[in-house]
């Protein structure tokens, strides 16, 4: 008598927060981790796709076929066919805005000079630069560069720009600045949204891109409603959610107390803002996460994030353009620890899905970047290995029917054992 298959009956679902350009690299990294980790399916075989912000990029190119192996090669410029993401796509100046809002900064100075002059006593230096603060246009820059890109790579064949052509469920989350509630893109949500405008909306961020209009309605970062949206991925009937979270709070306390670093505090305004933003929206999901698990025992959530004392994660701007590929390396090297460390956990959880797993790949991959002395070009070997022609059909090769033989049987011994 043969093995048993796997049951397919679970709907898995991948969920991926926000955490700006870096965060993006961060969350390609770990998808590349967690595909080493599965034997017969891949990331882009999950059944929902829900991304918030950065993680929405993300989450619309595998949802439309893009392999993890194939997103890094599009930042590091390698792609065959689709350009790398350039600064303009994400720094484009919003200049249109600009120059209308300094035509009318003559009158703001005029009234704030006047209101100074009637209140002398009483004005302060903050109610000078709230006055002038008309004049500031809404966003430093203009969001809808990005859009541009992410059409022309979802209009090229094989891809789609439309939620409702898509094999697999997509939901890209956006805020409506007009009511305050969150605003989902795809499924049965104003799914006729070009889901390139839906990316744009959904990434951003206030104060940094200008909102974008969407029929009459101004959207902003879906993050402000919450850094990931894991009850929308139950709501579409997941039992199994892997939810990437690339936003931790930084825990110093070890580097303060061996005197390798200072406070927090002693680098400035910018370590603070960083701080407080991963403190609020970590706390969010930590609590999200806790209340789901209660209303839903029957749903796994298994959660993937950077260590609390990872540096590298927290002192980097999230917004840093020419760190993204070392900041993508070292996702799948953290990420590829984790699971390696945890995997008998991760080997159990998933098992109730019928998603098989093996370490064997990853700690060899791991190795050999190790013992490279993380030499870039063995790094930009491995994390692109599936993308080579020769590796194209590796799931069907004989080393990876043996690797499901070698699961399945792992599967029925732990069964046997239990009964």
């Amino acid at each position: 008598m043969g093995l048993r298959h796997f049951k397919r009956s679970s709907k898995l679902a991948l969920v991926l927060a926000g955490g700006g350009l870096t965060g993006a690299v961060y969350e390609i990294g770990a998808l590349r981790a967690i595909d080493d980790l599965l034997i017969d399916r891949t990331v882009n075989d999950f059944d929902i796709y829900v991304g918030t912000s950065a993680g929405a990029i993300v989450a619309t190119f595998l949802a439309n076929g893009l392999t993890a192996d194939e997103m890094y090669q599009v930042i590091d410029g390698t792609h065959p066919t689709i350009r790398p993401v350039a600064r303009e796509h994400i720094f484009s100046f919003n200049q249109g805005e600009f120059w209308r809002r300094m035509v009318g900064m003559p009158k703001h100075l005029a009234l704030a000079w006047y209101t100074s002059l009637r209140h002398l006593n009483e004005v302060t230096l903050v109610d000078i630069l709230w006055s002038l603060s008309d004049a500031l246009p809404s966003g430093l820059y203009d969001g809808m560069a990005l859009e541009r890109y992410m059409r022309s790579v979802l209009t090229m064949p094989g891809r789609s720009n439309c939620f409702s052509d898509l094999g697999n469920r997509l939901h890209v989350i956006a805020t409506d600045l007009n009511t305050g509630e969150r605003a989902v893109f795809g499924g049965q949500h104003c799914d006729d949204v070009p889901i390139s405008l839906a990316v744009a909306a959904s990434s951003a961020v206030p104060m940094l891109y200008k909102p974008v209009c969407i029929r009459d309605h101004e959207y902003i970062d879906g993050g402000m409603r919450g850094t990931a949206s894991i009850d929308l991925a139950i709501e579409q009937g997941a039992t199994l959610v892997v939810c990437v979270n690339p936003l931790v709070p930084h825990d110093s306390t070890g580097e303060l107390d061996a005197g390798r670093a200072e406070s927090l505090s002693a680098r400035g305004v910018p370590a603070i803002a960083s701080q407080v933003t991963r403190i609020t929206s970590h706390a969010g999901l930590r609590y999200q996460i806790k209340q789901l698990r209660r209303q839903h025992p029957e749903v796994d959530i298994i959660l993937i994030e950077p260590q609390p004392t990872d540096q590298r994660m927290f002192y980097g701007n999230i917004m840093h353009y020419q760190a993204r590929l070392e900041v993508a390396r070292h996702g799948f090297e953290s990420v590829t620890l984790d699971l390696a460390q945890d995997y008998p956990a991760y080997k159990e959880t998933l098992a109730r899905h019928g998603v098989p797993i093996s370490r064997r790949l990853v700690i060899e991959e791991l190795a050999e970047i190790h013992n490279s002395g993380s030499d870039p070009a063995v790094i930009r070997r491995v994390l692109e290995a599936r993308t080579h022609p020769c590796a194209r059909h590796r799931r069907n090769s004989p080393f990876c029917q043996l690797q499901q033989t070698l699961a399945q049987l792992e599967l029925e011994l732990d069964a046997v054992e239990m009964t």
